[in-house]
């Protein structure tokens, strides 16, 4: 809204009897307040639809009209976020939904921006046969931008529908539509003021991390590893920088090349008051079997209970490893950049 004097239409289902535009403001309101809502109102345009509903979205033939008349670019970035669910949910809206969205945009000559994930990359999968060292930190298949298979084995669910749903968008590029993918990394709190999503139970690393927090321990071969954030405000920036210059480049990885180490996050942590421990992997094994044997603390495990393998032993190990390089370089090309001091 700030970089542009464009109008938005915003398609919103209807949800528990309250109207789609209530929703939105309320929404609005929680990450951006009052006065924001107040200026912006005027140019924001809630159409009530469901992207599931067909290659019309679910749209009234007013509402149809108008969007068709008054758009030129369409944002998919409707999709279920959970790394675990019923699999017919996520093919309705990862997969049936993009696919919906495709067919609007061919139909009526729409630019698609699809919003997708790096997890498509294999990145996020566990694998236990690897041992991750000093000397083989570098040494893994690396997945760029120009890349979508690379024999990776992917078995979460979100991943692979996020997949699928990429495959139709390359599909519909091979055929002749104007689109562009954005493969967001680990969104995170915006970086201006460090306000979270509301849903946080939806987003898998802050359970994660909220579950370490409260066991007070964690995997101390980990202390090796990296993590990557992206800032939510700094990737709706970038999306808006790369929708902003036309280009035939079509795949990006919107992600922060300056990566965290392990242990630059725990000393934040106890800078904050909240102390971890590093234990073993049989230590932290006891800890895990404990906690699951008790039926009042077992939900306390509910952040972590997907990473773990047959033995309760945590794993946090990839043959995969992230670039963003073409992005990084293109992203400075349009003034902009994610990695911020």
């Amino acid at each position: 809204m700030k970089k542009t004097k464009s109008d938005l239409y915003c398609l919103i289902r209807e949800k528990r009897n309250e109207p789609a535009r209530y929703r939105l403001l309320q929404s609005l309101r929680f990450y951006f307040g009052d006065k924001f809502v107040d200026k912006m109102s005027g140019r924001i345009k809630v159409v009530t639809g469901d992207f599931t509903g067909g290659p019309l979205l679910g749209l009234s033939k007013r509402d149809l009209t108008e969007v068709v008349s008054h758009t030129d670019i369409v944002i998919n970035s409707g999709a279920l976020v959970k790394h675990f669910g019923l699999k017919k949910d996520f093919d309705n809206i990862n997969v049936f939904g993009t696919q919906n969205v495709v067919k609007f945009c061919q139909k009526y000559g729409k630019k698609l921006m699809h919003i997708s994930t790096v997890s498509v990359s294999g990145n996020g999968e566990k694998e236990a046969s690897v041992v991750e060292t000093a000397e083989n930190k570098n040494n893994k298949t690396i997945f760029t931008e120009n890349k979508l298979y690379i024999g990776q084995d992917l078995k979460n669910i979100y991943a692979i529908t996020k997949f699928k749903a990429e495959l139709l968008v390359y599909e519909a590029i091979a055929d002749g539509l104007d689109a562009q993918i954005l493969r967001l990394g680990n969104i995170t709190s915006r970086y201006s003021d460090g306000a979270f999503q509301m849903n946080t139970d939806d987003n898998a690393f802050a359970k994660r991390l909220k579950t370490y927090i409260e066991i007070g321990a964690f995997p101390s071969y980990v202390l090796g590893h990296e993590l990557e954030f992206t800032p939510v405000d700094l990737a709706a920036e970038a999306t808006i920088a790369i929708l902003s210059h036309k280009s035939d480049c079509n795949t990006f990885h919107v992600m922060d090349p300056k990566l965290l180490s392990i242990p630059v996050l725990i000393d934040t942590l106890k800078l904050m008051g909240i102390n971890l421990l590093a234990v073993s992997d049989q230590m932290m094994s006891d800890i895990i079997t404990g906690i699951l044997n008790d039926e009042k603390r077992k939900d306390l495990v509910s952040g972590i209970i997907q990473d773990l393998d047959r033995n309760k032993k945590l794993v946090y190990t990839s043959s995969i490893r992230l670039n963003c390089t073409f992005t990084e370089n293109y992203l400075k090309n349009c003034r902009f950049s994610l990695e911020k001091n």
